[in-house]
């Protein structure tokens, strides 16, 4: 059984900051940790646009806290995304995530 604590996750190398300024992410399970998949908390900070495009694993994301939207770059289509929404990127999408107005507070799976 693996017990973490989100602090724990901040303050050990399983921080990682976007070199872009636009994110950091809390990586609390891992590929390291036997997993076939990882888990994040992921804070999107306020009035930036991200270009994601992970082309060799899905990404589900559930929205904490904050309000933003996502844009697909294949068809310019966007989405709103406010607490208690999920989006699920299934094609590999390549998308924009923005926060609009505050930090957004993000919980992924990939």
């Amino acid at each position: 059984m693996i017990v973490r604590q989100l602090e724990d996750g901040r303050q050990t190398k399983r921080l990682v900051m976007a070199g872009c300024g636009n994110w950091e992410s809390a990586r609390l399970l891992v590929k390291d940790d036997g997993g076939r998949f990882s888990f994040h908390i992921t804070p999107i900070y306020e009035g930036t646009e991200t270009h994601i495009h992970y082309q060799h694993h899905y990404e589900a994301v559930y929205c904490i806290s904050g309000e933003g939207e996502v844009e697909i770059v294949a068809d310019g289509k966007m989405y709103p995304i406010k607490p208690g929404n999920m989006y699920i990127l299934d094609q590999h999408d390549e998308h924009y995530l923005r926060a609009l107005e505050s930090d957004m507070g993000m919980a992924c799976v990939f």
